[in-house]
């Protein structure tokens, strides 16, 4: 029995040692990835665990730098080059990660102008440094933060599960925004936008053109527009809503709420029927606003 319990200590310590041993180990560069982006409409680059950074780069490559605490060739990324598409997913990793760390760095040259698609599992990413001007972005990120300062494209779709979308300027025909359990702060939207969420709340400072906002479960919405070209409909499931709206927008206006109370700075312009509250704003309406709660507050201010 003791000599049970003896080497089963020293199994536990050796356990131990083996995943601690390296947690003093600094990150290296262990990796270098070079790629020309001659012909290239779409570029994927997958990890799990890493933040991973973007540099906007003067060059014509496309650079990825991985850094690792461990250098073994087998966590090196894994490439896969076909037609007009590069697809870089991450590498192993050792059985006790514990010690073990890796981040990535990102070097895209400001030419690129196709399709980028960027996935985490657990990590940040970081895209202050860019200006992205593309077709279409796509960022999926799970567990972590996303960092965005300046983006333009035709199609620009970014989600989190769990962590907040930080972004700056957003400008596409077509702009999603989700987070299951996140939120969204932006400093200004352009475009038609289709927010969802499940737990979260959004701060948007300043939006032009249109959106559908929807909180399913919980979170505050605040929505400020500068200028509006199409409709614009929100829903709270538990949460209060605030939408600002251009003093000269003309419109057509619905506010319901089940548990809550309806506040306008047009309210002569509106009747209210039990829990709705409607009217047309202005002489020549050319959208509809709506916006509705289950148990929350609503806010219009124009």
């Amino acid at each position: 029995m003791k000599k049970a319990i003896t080497l089963s200590m020293a199994l536990i310590l050796c356990l131990l040692a083996f995943v601690g041993c390296s947690n003093s180990k600094p990150s290296q560069m262990a990796n270098e990835l070079r790629f020309s982006l001659d012909g290239i409409s779409s570029l994927t680059i997958s990890y799990d665990e890493e933040k991973i950074t973007f540099f906007e780069s003067n060059g014509d490559d496309l650079v990825i730098k991985e850094y690792m605490t461990e250098n073994k060739s087998r966590y090196y990324a894994k490439v896969d080059k076909r037609n007009n598409s590069i697809e870089i997913n991450e590498g192993a990793k050792p059985l006790f990660k514990g010690g073990f760390s890796r981040y990535i760095e990102v070097y895209l040259p400001e030419l690129y102008h196709e399709n980028l698609t960027v996935t985490s599992t657990n990590g940040d990413i970081d895209f202050s440094d860019m200006n992205f001007d593309l077709f279409m972005l796509h960022v999926d990120n799970s567990s972590g933060n996303v960092t965005l300062d300046s983006a333009v494209a035709s199609d620009i779709h970014l989600s989190s599960t769990s962590g907040t979308l930080d972004l700056g300027s957003i400008q596409a025909n077509q702009i999603r925004l989700e987070t299951t359990s996140g939120n969204v702060i932006c400093d200004e939207l352009n475009g038609n936008v289709t927010y969802t969420s499940t737990s979260g709340d959004a701060d948007i400072k300043s939006a032009i053109g249109s959106g559908s906002y929807k909180a399913n479960n919980s979170g505050k919405l605040h929505v400020v527009y500068t200028e509006v070209n199409g409709d614009i409909s929100s829903f709270n499931k538990n949460g209060n809503i605030t939408l600002m709206l251009p003093a000269d927008l003309e419109f057509e206006f619905e506010a319901i709420t089940k548990n809550g109370s309806v506040s306008t700075t047009f309210q002569q312009n509106a009747t209210v029927n039990g829990r709705t509250t409607s009217g047309v704003i202005g002489n020549n309406p050319t959208v509809t606003v709506k916006v509705e709660t289950n148990n929350g507050d609503i806010e219009v201010i124009q």
